[in-house]
């Protein structure tokens, strides 16, 4: 058939009646075409409450207009009359929808009671909703309770007696790098007790210490700390040198590094002070 000979009528479903295009309603989905058509017509459509070729069941008659139609042939002339005519006809809707959904009538039988309280259905009771345990509040003028401390108390940041090593005998160090960059690394009892003793480092809690400087603000401290003075032979000095070197034990610590030219840190190498002060 082509599109010149479109029809122009179609059989209803259900009344077997022929008419127009235009009382039916249109097909959807991808394998409709533009002229295909549901299988019931407009007035079918109203007689049986929904459109019959969706498969759906048909929808009860509202009991709205029964009720209200009722209530207007009882009702005698005048407006005390006509208002409990309405009154019953509320009731009258309100008990049919109640007999079709009951979940809905206990609902605003609980939103109706008195209080807001909950009804009671079946078994179970409602009870009241408890809040959740608050702390309470101080009064004007009384102090916040600190809370109770609990575990080892917060060591001294000098007390190195405070230090207790792991099961390896290690104590945790940290400290930042010259760019910030945070940095931790385990070394042994006696050279974080030597650290903190020379002010080198704090105690921040029984297995961890802190290390106080960089690489560059240390060598600022020793330079402005002994005024860019060689120790050695008291001229300019821009270098750092450990007093006991580091090959014979000695640390990087505030006490045990000074200020010294670049000639006398040279010579020294490894050498102790009255080896190489004897020269």
């Amino acid at each position: 058939m082509t599109d010149t000979n479109l029809p122009v009528s179609k059989q209803c479903a259900y009344c077997q009646q022929y008419k127009p295009l235009s009382e039916f309603r249109r097909r959807t989905g991808k394998r409709s075409k533009g002229q295909s058509r549901r299988g019931a017509c407009r007035d079918c459509r109203k007689i049986r409450g929904g459109t019959p070729a969706s498969g759906l069941p048909e929808k009860p008659a509202p009991a709205v207009s029964a009720a209200s139609a009722a209530a207007k042939k009882s009702a005698p002339a005048g407006h005390a009359s006509a208002g409990a005519a309405v009154r019953q006809a509320a009731e009258a809707v309100s008990a049919s929808r109640a007999a079709q959904h009951p979940a809905s009538a206990v609902r605003q039988t609980a939103k109706a009671a008195p209080g807001g309280g909950a009804v009671q259905h079946g078994p179970k009771t409602a009870q009241p909703k408890t809040q959740p345990h608050s702390r309470p509040r101080p009064r004007a003028g009384e102090q916040r309770r600190k809370p109770p401390v609990t575990g080892w108390p917060k060591p001294d940041p000098e007390d190195y007696s405070a230090l207790i090593p792991s099961y390896k005998g290690m104590i945790l160090m940290r400290g930042h790098s010259d760019k910030g960059r945070r940095w931790h690394q385990e070394i042994d009892l006696k050279l974080a007790v030597t650290l903190v003793r020379e002010h080198a480092a704090v105690v921040v809690n029984r297995r961890t210490i802190r290390r106080l400087y960089s690489n560059k603000d240390f060598r600022r401290l020793i330079l402005t700390r002994d005024n860019y003075t060689c120790y050695f032979c008291g001229l300019y000095g821009d270098t750092i040198d450990h007093l006991l070197p580091r090959a014979k034990g000695g640390h990087t610590t505030p006490d045990n590094c000074v200020c010294a030219c670049n000639l006398c840190n040279q010579t020294k190498a490894d050498k102790d002070v009255e080896e190489f002060m004897r020269r």
